[in-house]
């Protein structure tokens, strides 16, 4: 039989508006960095857009997997 001491406190964990802003910006910063270095690379090897697009998918990527890790480690608590 379960300890009723071991409950979770009412409502769960909560996501403060810091965190959530944090998260968002690190998700732009991630697709900033990777369309940035994108478009320096097709600048200097003349492969435009290709190199756009793989920043671009790099970024949204990172960034989903950094939200993903945050988040997670946030609900262990």
């Amino acid at each position: 039989m379960p300890d009723p001491d071991d409950r979770p406190a009412e409502g769960g964990p909560s996501l403060s508006l810091s965190a959530l802003a944090g998260l968002g910006l690190a998700n732009a910063g991630s697709l900033v960095v990777g369309l940035l270095v994108g478009h320096y690379l097709d600048g200097r090897f003349g492969t435009a857009p290709v190199l756009v697009l793989v920043g671009l998918a790099l970024g949204l990527g990172l960034g989903a997997v950094g939200s993903f890790v945050e988040i997670r480690r946030y609900l262990q608590q």
